[in-house]
């Protein structure tokens, strides 16, 4: 009696799923579509808590009494990236650049006083 799957087919199987995991695991962070090199960046006089994500983070993160200034880079496709300071000392500034390039800047709270940028990256 024949086996129902050959050692070569399911070798080749096996290869075949593990490609098209790596495939669909890099096209999310730009690697096979566009991709920016985004950089979150906090200066103000005061450590502060500062909440951020990147294109494709499904939650924000956030960081407890940062001293500043602070900075995060990474390269992502396309989505949201937003940053933010809640309850902000006076001259908190929130920066993104994108490819290096300033792309929003924010010096002002907001009525709830934070103070966020965030930025909308397409292809």
């Amino acid at each position: 009696m024949q086996p129902l799957y050959s050692r070569p087919r399911v070798t080749s199987l096996v290869a075949a799923g593990a490609a098209a995991v790596a495939v669909v695991s890099l096209t999310g962070c730009g690697l096979f579509g566009t991709s920016w090199d985004v950089k979150m960046e906090v200066t103000g006089p005061a450590a502060t808590n500062i909440s951020y994500s990147f294109a494709g983070d499904t939650t924000d993160k956030r960081v407890g009494e940062q001293s500043l200034p602070w900075s995060r880079a990474q390269n992502v496709g396309f989505g949201f990236d937003q940053v933010g300071v809640g309850h902000a000392p006076a001259g908190t500034v929130c920066r993104i650049y994108v490819d290096g390039k300033l792309k929003v800047e924010q010096k002002k709270p907001d009525s709830h006083g934070t103070v966020s940028c965030f930025v909308n990256l397409q292809d």
